[in-house]
């Protein structure tokens, strides 16, 4: 019985040879087992085609963190919620960002009040008062080289002490003693004192006026003409910026300094309260929740996923070198999601310019948007993709 079933074997084999040598072999078809059994495979013809499998990802997914630590105060969602962009999804516990955001908007309030605003006003005026006198003291510098007004001046000064000298003299002749003892002595003194001032006043001028002023003092005077000027822009910057008005970007003082500071400090405590809350970057599904209320978190740790479930896309896994060459940007592709049994059309989007490995072999990474996405696409689903090259 056993010589007789080896027998059959035999003869089975010789005649599948023998018929090997009369034509070409006829491909046996694919055998799938379980749910993939009816799973159209892309069919691939000699010479023309590529294949590779491949996955279902998602356009975005975002991996949220807090920026801070702290204890859960409220959570929004659950597992498989579809989100919006911009929904409050997780809040931690603010009562001390509350309260620093108070704190600076205050210091900022009472820099840009009314009163304020009214100083700086105010500091504008005097500045400008400054620079009037500072160019008045600067100019008086060139005096010296005007002869008719040196003249004029060197007269004056002839005059009052021919004046003191006569009143000096009057003086002495009514005073006799120390101490003044009538009107006459009254008002010579008054008349002496008026002189003896008159002159010096005069003195002073002329010695002002015929003399060039030394490089100090000019350099002195044009000092405090530039400090007055700068001290003006400043003030009239400051004003502008507390009243909504240009500020150049390379403005300075120390009252708009102060400004600045305050109004960072405002921004910062924003940023710190609105730190307290996870917001959706993009309208999607909820994928991952690893945190509930009251639960302390750590500045990074993640505790949240959103997908973007309704733009996905196909990325190759086991693409090889040798066949990447073949691929182009806009190639017509073939993609079969197992899980779907359904095939779908779609177009080469991008090709990785660098290789990944995989378990020793070089592959590229190959991403294809799909023509129309089905409702029940989920992100990881497998696939298997069909390159036409036209080749």
């Amino acid at each position: 019985m056993k010589f007789n079933l080896l027998l059959l074997v035999i003869l089975t084999f010789s005649l599948v040879a023998c018929a090997g040598l009369a034509k070409t072999p006829t491909a046996l078809p694919t055998v799938l087992l379980g749910n993939a059994a009816s799973t159209p495979v892309p069919t691939s013809v000699a010479g023309v085609s590529v294949t590779a499998s491949g996955i279902v990802v998602d356009d975005q997914e975002a991996h949220m963190a807090f920026s801070l630590a702290g204890n859960v105060k409220l959570v929004n969602i659950v597992l498989g919620d579809q989100v919006q962009a911009g929904q409050i999804l997780f809040q931690l516990d603010d009562t001390t960002q509350q309260i620093e955001l108070e704190q600076a908007n205050l210091a900022l309030r009472e820099l840009t009040s009314p009163e304020a605003i009214a100083n700086a006003k105010l500091a504008i005026t005097t500045a400008q008062t400054n620079v009037t006198n500072a160019q008045l003291a600067l100019n008086n510098l060139q005096y010296w080289k005007n002869t008719a007004l040196i003249q004029n001046y060197y007269s004056n000064y002839v005059l009052a002490k021919a004046n003191l000298d006569k009143a000096q003299t009057a003086y002495d002749n009514t005073h006799a003693g120390q101490y003044i003892n009538n009107a006459n002595q009254a008002a010579a003194y008054n008349t002496l004192y008026t002189a003896q001032q008159a002159y010096n006043n005069a003195q002073y001028y002329y010695s002002l006026y015929s003399q060039a002023p030394t490089q100090t003092q000019h350099d002195q005077a044009q000092a405090n003409l530039d400090l007055a000027n700068a001290t003006l822009k400043n003030a009239q910057v400051y004003l502008a910026a507390l009243t909504g008005g240009t500020v150049p970007v390379d403005a300075t003082g120390t009252a708009l300094l102060q400004l600045k500071q305050d109004q960072l400090a405002v921004q910062i405590a924003q940023e710190d309260l609105d730190a307290t809350r996870l917001v959706a970057p993009f309208s999607g599904e909820v994928a991952s929740v690893a945190a509930s209320v009251g639960d302390y978190v750590s500045t990074g740790q993640i505790i949240l996923v959103i997908s973007d479930v309704n733009h996905m896309h196909i990325e190759t896994t086991d693409l090889s070198e040798r066949d990447v060459p073949k691929i182009k940007l806009g190639q017509a592709v073939t993609v079969s999601i197992k899980a779907l049994n359904q095939d779908l059309s779609g177009k080469v989007s991008a090709i990785s310019p660098t290789a990944d490995t995989l378990g020793g072999d070089v592959v590229y990474k190959v991403a294809i948007l799909l023509d129309t996405l089905p409702s029940n696409l989920r992100s990881g689903m497998s696939v298997d993709v069909l390159f036409n090259t036209g080749q």
